[in-house]
């Protein structure tokens, strides 16, 4: 067996769909854990490849936590849309720094996504003080927000900066600014903010107090989004954004202790089977994670989908049997070639058997889709294609290849290959031998036989 040096090889999985046949459907998760429950809801009745958005802290950076994470967003089909958070004290959220940004962004780029583009939200609201180390600062924010962007695209161009999502219905108070306000500030401030995010993150949801309708329009309605892309265009950016609904939703009246001022479950299902027709129809809308998922306690217990003994609302299952698409995400398919297999003595007009070892070191599953390398060898030989079978091959997993070959004819240079792969030169004992062997160490490979035929 030959050992060789480690060959990385890249190609991407793309297959463009129409955006009326995507597919936007997600949840809000509180949790990395609430995915192995989720993702029979994410994926219901045909749906392919769904969203999530969760929140990662700074005081959570656990490497091995992460990657199981996405492992897991890759084996389920799930696309993540990672908000970054830094840590709660004093009852707001601390003010990121640099240094903060620097270790989140290095943590993720350290792991294997399930897909690309890689979703990132920096920050949350940040037109509550609580949501900014107790106080609204416009400047801080701006700069923080495009350091964080330049960080991490100076990491991975695959990484994509969402917008930092707005309250749309706060208003002029001591504590909170109108998102009107806010864009206004950013953009005297710094209008290079605008051109530092990839598409735009909104909060859309059914306002004011929650209480209002699918049918409504205007800023503090589902259709939220619209009035925000409509007034960022109005301050003189032309960007064309994409819409990620990362927050929406009617919270019911089920909780810890009932509240009458929301809707039954069943309206605010209803509501929400009519919003996803809305947003469906809408080819702006990319992804919708109503929130939230889990969180059967105060404060989110009326938004919550399970109820305090963590059992889904039956009244949802209308939403899980509505038919969903198929999203066909991008996905890097890399392999390493960790050694071939030959054997000592090849003879020419015969069909001789040997095998590749190939790691997946990419993001795709082999065997969920085609994998196929054609041969690529000398013109004397022909070899048949290394292919995977039906079982899966996860990435970091090694799999052995076999394959088929046979010489027909001396030529000077004879070698094995495939399409990204190295050539494994085979050299014939003499110009007028039908005997062949591998090039590569040669008489080392025959020493180790020699011993082994003797013992």
């Amino acid at each position: 067996m030959f050992l060789f040096c480690l060959l990385a090889i890249f190609f991407l999985n793309i297959n463009p769909i129409l955006a009326s046949e995507r597919n936007i459907f997600g949840l809000h998760l509180t949790q990395t854990s609430d995915l192995d429950s989720a993702k029979d809801i994410i994926n219901s009745n045909s749906g392919d490849w769904g969203y999530v958005t969760v929140v990662i802290r700074t005081d959570q950076l656990d490497v091995n936590t992460w990657q199981e994470f996405f492992d897991n967003c890759r084996k389920y089909h799930i696309i993540p849309i990672i908000r970054l958070a830094t840590i709660m004290q004093n009852n707001y959220w601390v003010t990121p720094s640099e240094s903060d940004i620097d270790n989140l962004a290095n943590l993720l780029n350290s792991l294997n996504w399930p897909t690309i583009p890689k979703y990132i939200i920096p920050f949350n609201e940040i037109n509550h003080a609580k949501e900014w180390g107790g106080e609204i600062n416009i400047k801080e924010f701006t700069d923080i927000f495009i350091y964080t962007s330049q960080k991490f695209k100076s990491l991975d161009s695959d990484f994509y900066i969402l917008s930092s999502a707005l309250d749309l219905a706060a208003s002029e108070t001591s504590t909170t600014k109108s998102a009107k306000n806010i864009y206004q500030e950013i953009y005297s401030y710094n209008p290079k903010y605008f051109d530092s995010f990839d598409a735009l993150a909104s909060h859309s949801y059914p306002n004011h107090g929650y209480i209002g309708t699918p049918d409504d329009t205007g800023q503090h309605s589902i259709r939220g989004y619209q009035w925000e892309l409509d007034f960022i265009r109005k301050l003189g950016i032309n960007n064309s954004y994409p819409v990620f609904i990362t927050e929406t939703g009617w919270p019911h009246r089920e909780g810890v202790s009932k509240n009458n001022q929301y809707y039954s479950v069943k309206t605010t299902v209803d509501f929400y089977a009519k919003a996803l027709t809305v947003w469906q129809q809408d080819e702006k809308v990319i992804a919708v994670t109503p929130f939230i998922y889990n969180y059967s306690q105060d404060p989110f217990d009326h938004f919550s989908w399970l109820d305090p003994q963590e059992q889904l609302y039956p009244e949802y299952q209308s939403i899980i049997d509505l038919p969903k698409n198929q999203n066909h995400p991008k996905q890097i398919t890399k392999f390493a070639v960790q050694k071939i297999n030959l054997p000592f003595l090849i003879f020419s007009q015969n069909q001789q058997s040997g095998s590749l070892e190939l790691k997946n070191i990419g993001q795709s599953i082999w065997g969920e889709s085609n994998f196929c390398l054609e041969a690529h060898s000398s013109s004397n030989i022909k070899a048949t294609p290394i292919c995977t079978n039906n079982s899966l091959v996860y990435p970091g997993r090694i799999t052995k290849i076999p394959f088929q070959f046979q010489i027909d004819t001396y030529l000077e240079k004879s070698y094995l290959g495939w399409k990204d792969t190295p050539q494994y030169e085979i050299d014939s004992l003499s110009s007028t031998s039908t005997i062949y062997h591998p090039k590569d160490n040669f008489w080392q490979r025959f020493k180790n036989w020699f011993k082994e035929f003797l013992s």
